[in-house]
């Protein structure tokens, strides 16, 4: 998306409608033979629920040697000729998300058009109200620079001119239920909601 005047939020993906809903995919280790499920739907209230059940069962396959995972991203869009559609974030410093979770283990992901294409960068969500809705601000400069899972030791900034999709992990090592509902994520400077707080465990 171009470079554009300064402004108040950078919408960036939301889950709303069953429209909202198309631009999202959802995966995990079942993917690869392993035995968690997985959903994303909207419900009865206009929101993303993003919900299933972690197994950390090892599938038959010998080479995955652990298991236990689940994610929700939002889709890269279609390249063109004038390249891959992009979210410039440059002008803001906060991710923000409208969130109401559980008491699980989840992370924000960020998917830059780099170099290297399975980089991941990466945040822990941090809920302070279980159970109820709570908007959630996580600066740029504090997501962390991953491949495959592990932390890189060479971290480069985050390539934010060019942030081509969204997603949420749960990948907590513990087998049972989990549950997230999401409203909206965008790009932010400031927020309106008096109750909001930054993405850390203070």
């Amino acid at each position: 998306m171009d470079h554009s005047p300064w402004k108040r939020e950078l919408p960036m993906a939301s889950l709303k409608t069953d429209e909202d809903l198309k631009g999202w995919l959802v995966g995990c280790d079942k993917d690869i033979g392993g035995f968690s499920e997985a959903n994303l739907e909207i419900t009865k209230n206009g929101t993303g629920r993003f919900f299933g059940q972690l197994s950390l069962d090892l599938p038959e396959n010998e080479s995955v040697e652990k298991s236990g995972y689940a994610g929700c991203r939002t889709k890269t869009k279609e390249s063109s000729i004038f390249g891959t559609p992009v979210w410039d974030t440059c002008l803001f410093e906060y991710l923000q998300l409208k969130v109401k979770g559980d008491n699980r283990k989840y992370f924000v992901n960020l998917q830059t058009d780099g170099v290297v294409p399975t980089d991941l960068y990466q945040h822990r969500l941090f809920l302070k109200t279980p159970g109820e809705w709570e908007t959630v601000l996580i600066p740029f400069k504090d997501f962390i620079l991953t491949n495959q899972g592990f932390i890189q030791e060479d971290q480069i900034e985050i390539f934010r001119e060019r942030v081509k999709n969204v997603g949420i992990s749960i990948i907590d090592r513990t087998s049972g239920p989990f549950e997230l509902e999401i409203e909206s994520i965008s790009a932010v400077n400031t927020c309106a909601d008096p109750n909001a707080h930054e993405g850390d465990d203070h």
